[in-house]
């Protein structure tokens, strides 16, 4: 049995490598995607992207990073050779149905090895998206879409719209933009109307986490800075929306936020301090490769990891004289 690791805090995708189109297919070893779309409509971004798997892949499909985001797929061929990972746990899953919904939650940085050749279409949701359509028509908000993991939803509204989809793909003229448009916003009001979980509702008061709730997660965040944010909710005995909430109210800023200072901190340390490589030092402050690593690392100081080491010895060096 294949077995992945899980970062799902600490893979937060870029606004560029969120989960459809190109994205999706790198993560499951496909020279190409399949046919996809991203729009932006009045209420936010949201996508449609096909998956056709032809050869299947010897390994667990690569991250596809943090996001508040749900994938809502309509599987389209049987499959009985998989398996499936949560924050870096196998999930026990059942043979794959032609025709039922599947729910992925991206904030746990759900993971597949398919064993044989597959056919998926994924509408991409962000949490965002769908609390705007709410807004917009007077109904609560909601924290979590109510699924369990790899058990199949038999949804003819999802899939109908799935397969109006890739007609609408498939058979492009003037006023396709306008059809998916209009596609997409009712996979929107579809999702958010049958699976929409609406939390019980929290004063703006209210208080965040307990103290040793905080204290307890950020020990575990400094000692595994790999570590998915469900283990984090489950240590303090929340949900994983509540959990987030509670940080935030505490700390003033998101576990992701704070973890990813904790790594750009210690990874400052191990440059200064050690001659590891780059790649080594990407690995021990929990960032997925040396790539991440880099991108992240520049984006917080404004320059590259072996810059500003060779800038800190330089300075050193200038004291030294």
């Amino acid at each position: 049995m294949a077995t992945v690791s899980g970062n799902a805090v600490g893979t937060e995708g870029r606004s560029s490598d969120r989960a459809y189109g190109e994205h999706l297919a790198e993560c499951f070893d496909m020279p190409k995607p399949g046919l996809n779309v991203q729009r932006t409509l009045q209420r936010g971004k949201v996508a449609v992207s096909e998956l056709r798997v032809d050869v299947p892949a010897a390994e667990p499909s690569a991250s596809l990073g943090y996001d508040e985001a749900f994938l809502v797929g309509i599987q389209l061929c049987n499959i009985v050779g998989h398996e499936y990972w949560l924050d870096g746990r196998s999930i026990p899953v059942a043979p794959a149905i032609a025709g039922m919904t599947y729910i992925h939650d991206l904030r746990l940085d759900p993971r597949a090895l398919v064993r044989e050749p597959t056919h998926a279409l994924h509408f991409y949701l962000p949490l965002a998206t769908l609390n705007a359509f709410a807004d917009q028509n007077d109904i609560p908000s909601i924290s979590e879409l109510t699924h369990r993991p790899m058990a199949g939803q038999d949804d003819p509204v999802t899939r109908y719209l799935g397969q109006a989809a890739l007609a609408a793909l498939r058979e492009q003229h003037i006023a396709s933009g306008l059809l998916l448009d209009e596609i997409l916003g009712a996979a929107c009001a579809h999702t958010l109307g049958r699976y929409g979980n609406r939390p019980i509702p929290v004063s703006r008061s209210a208080p965040g986490l307990a103290r040793w709730q905080e204290l307890r997660v950020k020990e575990m965040m400094n000692e595994h800075m790999d570590i998915g944010l469900s283990e984090l909710a489950r240590e303090c005995r929340l949900s994983i929306t509540h959990f987030v909430r509670g940080f935030r109210r505490s700390t003033g800023m998101s576990p992701h936020q704070w973890l990813l200072a904790r790594r750009i901190s210690k990874a400052k340390f191990l440059l200064t301090e050690t001659s590891d490589t780059l790649a080594d030092i990407a690995l021990a402050c929990g960032f997925s490769n040396q790539s991440h690593f880099n991108a992240t690392f520049k984006s917080d100081t404004n320059m590259s990891p072996g810059r500003w080491r060779r800038s800190f010895a330089m300075r050193n060096d200038s004291f030294a004289e």
